[in-house]
């Protein structure tokens, strides 16, 4: 989530706006968020939202605004109660504000260090940050507060960033700007000053000299003062022809690089020692890396969280070490977890290992990128971009020349990336998954519990990383049979994710940054859907789950499968998709559901389910009944598609006391059995008067 004050008042969210149009919330947001994580009191609220006259409702309709918001924010931002007001906390989300705030410093820094050109690109990022006049949106209360400070911010910043660049002699780029600049803000005695100095530098000293006979005049007119004595030295320096004032002579800097002869980059982890399968994978991988491929466009290995990328990434490298006799760079980009690390970092350490120790590095990301491209440009280099958030984090660190090779893990599907070559990495067989139990745990007991190990390698979802932990916690309690791990798996008075960790590796861990990235309606949907026990999900049950129509419904479920935290199913016959939740990503939803949501708010998402499976489920009955053919035919046909999710509902039903809702299902399906003339009808008849079915089946 991000909130913006520089420019109108505003939230995002995975790239869209949120609604907030009210002057008076935005206001109440505006003033929490500058007031940096210090409590802003009731009275502090009352005055910048209403002034000094407000109404006699003001304290409920605070409140309001307040709980409205908290709802909003919630989880990226979170709003406590701290008397005698509220304090704004961001757990998961950035403020332009704040962002502009650290650049500014760094370019600062820069400049007292004179590293200009660093001062340059920092204090330049933090201007962009500025979308127009801050606190847009907001009362005239707030904004006669807080403005001045922000828009003093903002010009310091500006002043500093051409103060930058006039030391890197850019000179030339800066008279107009300047001249708009001093026109705007007739007053500020530096930026007259900077214009000065521009002016004299591109040969205009008589311009030089008027503009500062315009900005004395300017000052005793409308403040009754005469030039500060920075001003004025500027004045006398041009009329000496002052040496100090001549632009900068451009200074050239020579990169050496290292000799082929010298160490080469060696930086690809080492392989993981029981790698399992993937072999269809490994062989298109290791083709991919080592043939004659035209170009160096990136091969992009992409799968869920725990899939096991960047093992095959490794380890295909490792097979083609040889095509590499340059050498390989690899990089962790940090994804979702630890936040994108940024392309300036990396190329860093890439030039750092190109290039001969003490060499200078430029800094700009487009001058590393351009060096780190010409040293490659003749060698042949493997790079291992690992754990990549997005496109643009991935394209500076792309060679421009053919002779390198590029790997990139992601779970996203990088589409926008120009000429990419995706490589889909699904979750295990069970014939991978198994050996991979048998190799860690021990194949004794893995052949002495066959079936077992089955179920249990199913129960993690055959997701790799579930089924290594497994293995290892297996490994280190010998004395355990598998079932004591599957009865653990299954145990409801457990939290089974807390059995999938073993050491520092963490499924949980794995699986909640891509829960983090999601927008609120997502994760939304993502926990109630979890609540459901239908194997699949359509999208009609969906909508009905989510309260909202069908195609909003899918246009979620869409959001899900992206983030890979959903699985596509086959298809209708309609055309219509369907869609499944991974054993693994349930359990997590589960656990995210229950601790966020209320036990009334879970109950009510499912019997919002198995309501609109009985209503499904009676209209088909009633269709049935009718006898006309072509009503039946669809009928027919929704309840051989549906009727494994049927039986679900009614059994999810019995298990969690919805009694009447039960006993209807279980009526509606018999009857749908008998009119639907299945031979399965036979055994559901025969079924009723077992054990086999809960009692509340049995009774109907």
């Amino acid at each position: 989530m991000e909130f913006r004050v520089l420019g109108p008042v505003g939230i995002r969210q995975a790239g869209r706006d949120l609604t907030l149009v009210a002057e008076k919330p935005k206001t109440v947001l505006a003033a929490l968020l500058l007031a940096g994580n210090r409590v802003v009191s009731d009275a502090h609220l009352r005055e910048v939202t209403w002034g000094p006259t407000p109404p006699a409702t003001v304290n409920q309709q605070l409140y309001t605004y307040v709980s409205r918001l908290r709802k909003l924010l919630y989880p990226a931002a979170v709003i406590r109660r701290h008397r005698p007001g509220y304090r704004l906390v961001l757990t998961d989300a950035t403020l332009d504000h704040a962002e502009f705030d650290r650049l500014a410093g760094l370019g600062y820094d820069a400049l007292k260090t004179r590293r200009h050109a660093v001062a340059a690109e920092h204090l330049a990022a933090a201007l962009a940050l500025w979308s127009g006049p801050a606190l847009g949106g907001v009362t005239e209360h707030l904004a006669r507060v807080e403005l001045p400070r922000l828009e003093e911010a903002r010009m310091a910043a500006l002043e500093g960033r051409i103060a930058a660049d006039l030391a890197l002699g850019r000179q030339d780029a800066l008279v107009s700007e300047l001249v708009d600049l001093v026109e705007a803000y007739p007053v500020r005695e530096r930026l007259r000053a900077q214009l000065m100095t521009t002016l004299y530098r591109v040969g205009r000293q008589a311009d030089a000299l008027a503009e500062y006979q315009r900005g004395r005049q300017i000052l005793a007119e409308e403040l009754g003062i005469e030039p500060s004595s920075a001003l004025t030295e500027v004045f006398q320096s041009i009329l000496s022809a002052d040496p100090g004032l001549t632009a900068p002579a451009a200074t050239g800097q020579q990169i050496r690089v290292q000799s082929r002869r010298q160490v080469r980059p060696a930086m690809l982890p080492p392989c993981v020692a029981d790698f399992t399968g993937r072999q269809p994978q490994l062989r298109e991988l290791s083709d991919l890396l080592c043939g004659d491929r035209v170009g160096a466009a990136p091969v992009v290995v992409t799968g869920t969280a725990g899939v096991g990328k960047s093992a095959l990434a490794v380890q295909a490298g490792r097979l083609c070490l040889d095509a590499f006799p340059d050498g390989q760079l690899y990089a962790d980009l940090g994804g979702a977890q630890d936040g994108p690390r940024d392309p300036h970092e990396v190329l860093e350490w890439f030039l750092q290992a190109l290039i001969e120790p003490g060499s200078p590095i430029p800094e700009t990301v487009e001058a590393r990128t351009q060096l780190y491209r010409s040293v490659l440009a003749e060698r042949r280099v493997l790079v291992v971009l690992d754990n990549a958030h997005h496109e643009q984090q991935v394209r500076p660190l792309l060679p421009g020349a053919a002779c390198s090779r590029v790997i990139v893990t992601t779970r996203s599907r990088f589409t926008a990336l120009e000429g990419a070559r995706s490589l889909e990495l699904d979750v295990f067989d069970q014939a991978e998954a198994l050996t991979l139990l048998r190799r860690v745990a021990g194949p004794g007991r893995v052949v002495a519990e066959h079936d077992t190990a089955e179920s249990l390698v199913d129960r993690c979802g055959r997701l790799p990383l579930a089924v290594r932990v497994v293995a290892g916690r297996l490994a280190a309690k010998p004395h355990w049979p598998l079932a004591e791990m599957e009865r653990r798996l299954a145990d409801a008075d457990r939290r089974p994710l807390d059995e999938l960790r073993l050491a520092d590796i963490d499924v949980r861990s794995s699986l909640r940054p891509s829960y983090l990235r999601l927008a609120a309606g997502a994760r939304t949907a993502l926990c109630r859907l979890s609540l459901l026990k239908t194997a699949e999900i359509p999208a009609w049950l969906a909508a009905a789950v989510l309260e909202t129509d069908e195609s909003r419904a899918e246009d979620l479920l869409e959001t899900l499968v992206d983030a890979r935290l959903l699985e596509v199913g086959e298809a209708e016959r309609t055309g219509r998709l369907r869609y499944r939740i991974p054993p693994v990503i349930r359990l997590f939803a589960s656990e995210r559901a229950e601790a966020e949501s209320t036990a009334a708010d879970r109950r009510s998402t499912v019997d919002r389910a198995l309501d609109a499976w009985l209503q499904r489920a009676r209209a088909a009955v009633r269709t049935l009944g009718d006898g006309r053919q072509v009503g039946a035919r669809s009928a027919l046909f929704w309840f051989e598609t549906e009727k494994s999710g049927l039986v679900a509902a009614f059994r999810q039903a019995d298990a969690e006391g919805h009694d009447v809702t039960a006993r209807s299902l279980a009526r509606t399906l018999t009857e749908l059995r008998r009119l639907s003339g299945a031979a399965d009808g036979r055994t559901v008849a025969r079924r009723r008067s077992s054990s086999a079915l809960p009692q509340t089946l049995t009774r109907v």
